[in-house]
């Protein structure tokens, strides 16, 4: 077995060995045995594609690994966009004259492999991650990626001109309402919020969300955002390469600070749901739609072993919450957004929301515990790894980070004891707290009661204060 560093540039690919630079060549050789470290996952697996090579090999995404092993959110680097060249100019591997070319590929990759097993040794936790979580995720990610997933390319070519006339509109309101004519603009979209002493939470796109409700020129905005990565996807799908039948989105395993799998071009996960019947089943398949219920509510109460939390998940934390603050039971997902601006720091909540979370005497010391934690280590993560590094910012997500990197962790050990026991079950694409599978139409039904049964253990086994609790669907949309 080797460890290959691996390039393609200027037609060509070049491989190094990681622990033997000599062994350096012109070429790609394949081994189902070897492990290829790449910049460059999809050309990668392209390649071995047109080469019909059937059973990939194992492949890590340096993107992914540099998430992981560096530990840093985006805002430490200059744009929060990775690339391989901006990568060894982070970590001081090269300087800023440096550019890449035939004559210096073999320093190139050497720079890389000396990054990598840098990196590598840098924390023995998530060392150990790697090692037994997450390569194995990458190589199921990649094996869907290599197989593709089946759409209806005339659903989607309708949506493509439907979504269209939908974003027209949207800046025609933006433009001639209210005098917002860089609409697609992020310093536009930045000053209205400033302007608006709206604190930014997580990105734009849900900060707008947050406030749609009460400000119009928010609800443009979100809606404008949202129609926007529909039809990037949609149009990614009518024009790329695939045949009429699949599309073939890279998946990245480690595709945020807290380890979420992010799909990109296209990024199907984001698809609004009335855009989804573009994903179909294989033929001979039905979609298992398997979602877990309060993901990051439910953690968060075993976490802080707060009993009243802990009672209100047996029945629903999202409608409690709409209730008592919004005085609508009804209102579970406006509630489920304020539970997350809480859970993210928000303070700028009302103060009818923030004596209603008071009210969790063990959720407020675990919040502060964690917040304490932060402060005096300059990071925060989980036992099993998966930490974050704090920067000069104002650092109001350590509860979100320990929160959703527990649910990752989660999440991730339920598909890969999917993937080992339910052979009947293809993974298909992750969404935010669930899967979507594919599964023969004649083992359903006992397919379907495995992969139940495995997500409610493995929250059981890392949350033991709660019972597990799932929705599922044939219906994807």
């Amino acid at each position: 077995m080797k460890k290959l560093i691996v390039a393609f540039i200027e037609s060509e690919w070049y491989s190094m060995n990681i622990e033997d630079s000599d062994d350096f060549i012109k070429t790609l050789n394949y081994s189902s045995s070897n492990f290829y470290i790449t910049f460059q996952t999809s050309d990668l697996i392209r390649e071995f594609k047109s080469r019909r090579i059937k059973k990939l090999p194992k492949i890590i995404d340096l993107e992914s690994f540099d998430k992981q092993m560096s530990q840093e959110g985006k805002e430490f680097r200059d744009n929060g966009v990775w690339k391989a060249l901006g990568f060894l100019r982070y970590h001081k591997a090269i300087d800023s004259e440096f550019k890449l070319s035939i004559e210096n590929i073999k320093s190139f990759l050497e720079k890389i492999a000396f990054l990598y097993d840098r990196l590598l040794k840098k924390e023995e936790e998530e060392k150990i991650r790697f090692e037994n979580i997450e390569i194995e995720i990458n190589k199921l990610i990649f094996e869907r990626q290599s197989l593709g997933v089946r759409i209806n390319l005339d659903i989607a070519k309708q949506r493509c001109v439907e979504i269209e006339r939908k974003i027209y509109s949207l800046k025609n309101d933006l433009q001639l309402k209210y005098n917002i004519f860089t609409t697609d603009n992020i310093e536009s979209q930045r000053y209205y919020l400033e302007k608006n002493n709206y604190r930014i939470i997580k990105s734009y796109r849900y900060t707008f969300e947050v406030h749609k409700k009460d400000d119009k020129i928010c609800g443009l905005f979100y809606e404008l955002i949202r129609n926007e990565q529909d039809l990037d996807s949609l149009l990614y799908i009518v024009s790329h390469w695939g045949g009429k039948e699949r599309t073939f989105p890279s998946f990245h395993g480690f595709g945020t600070i807290t380890s979420r799998i992010i799909l990109r071009q296209p990024s199907l996960q984001n698809l609004r749901k009335t855009n989804r019947d573009i994903i179909i089943p294989d033929r001979g398949m039905k979609f298992l739609y398997v979602d877990y219920s309060q993901f990051e509510a439910g953690i968060l109460a075993s976490l802080s072993k707060d009993s009243k939390l802990i009672e209100l998940y047996n029945s629903d934390i999202y409608e409690d919450l709409a209730e008592k603050v919004l005085k609508n039971r009804a209102l579970r997902k406006d509630a489920k957004i304020i539970f997350y601006r809480y859970m993210y720091g928000d303070d700028s909540l009302t103060k009818e929301v923030k004596s209603y979370f008071q009210n969790f005497k063990e959720l407020e010391k675990f919040k502060n515990k964690v917040e304490k934690e932060l402060k005096e280590k300059n990071k925060i993560g989980t036992k099993f790894g998966n930490y974050r590094h704090a920067s000069n910012e104002d650092n109001i997500w350590a509860l979100s980070h320990v929160v959703q990197s527990t649910a990752s962790y989660v999440y991730k050990i339920a598909l890969l004891k999917v993937k080992k026991e339910v052979i009947a079950a293809e993974f298909l694409m992750p969404m935010h707290d669930g899967t979507v599978y594919q599964i023969n139409e004649l083992e359903y039904e006992g397919a379907k009661a495995e992969i139940e049964r495995i997500y409610k253990d493995a929250f059981k086994k890392i949350c033991p204060q709660i019972e597990p609790k799932l929705n599922s669907s044939e219906l994807f949309e």
